[in-house]
């Protein structure tokens, strides 16, 4: 299941004012993209039980992936794979740590392997264009998950700007 992957990666880190328990409830709720995601169209479960854990996000420009979980620890975080459904998948870590009353909360994307292009031409482009433009989609995450959490209000279509791949 897990394709070749990229050496490299980023992420996006941000304190939530929300204990660890009602975090993990969010981000376990159906369709709860639909509430945080600034570039959601719609967020669906696919298959979810014991063995299978595996849902779809559509994006504002419509845009389909599909998230298959490998990994699911209460209150501490999953692992995911992420992509078309027949094509190549990233690899997405997420984390809660929890400081207190409140939650740090990290999201890293380890993109795969393209091979459209030669390898060091690609790592250019990882380095350059790729990894910055999913640092920002990520940041916008991470801000809607707060947003949502502190202020208790569904985020909006590109409510911290629009993003090249995902908004229409």
């Amino acid at each position: 299941m897990i394709s070749q992957l990229s050496k490299f990666s980023t992420s996006s880190e941000i304190l939530i004012n929300s204990k660890v328990d009602k975090v993990w409830t969010l981000l376990t709720k159906t369709s709860h993209l639909e509430l945080v995601h600034p570039f959601c169209k719609s967020h669906k479960k696919l298959v979810w039980d014991d063995k299978n854990k595996i849902d779809q996000l559509t994006y504002i420009n419509g845009l389909t992936y599909e998230r298959n979980f490998y990994n699911f620890e209460k209150n501490k975080g999953f692992k995911l794979m992420i992509g078309k459904k027949d094509g190549k998948k990233s690899r997405v870590v997420w984390r809660l740590n929890p400081l207190n009353e409140k939650t740090y909360l990290s999201i890293r994307v380890t993109p795969y392997i393209s091979e459209k292009y030669h390898l060091i031409t690609y790592n250019f482009l990882l380095i350059f264009y790729i990894l910055p433009l999913l640092k920002k989609y990520l940041n916008s995450v991470t801000k809607g998950i707060k947003y949502y959490l502190e202020e208790g209000l569904s985020v909006k279509q590109n409510q911290f700007g629009k993003h090249k791949w995902f908004s229409s």
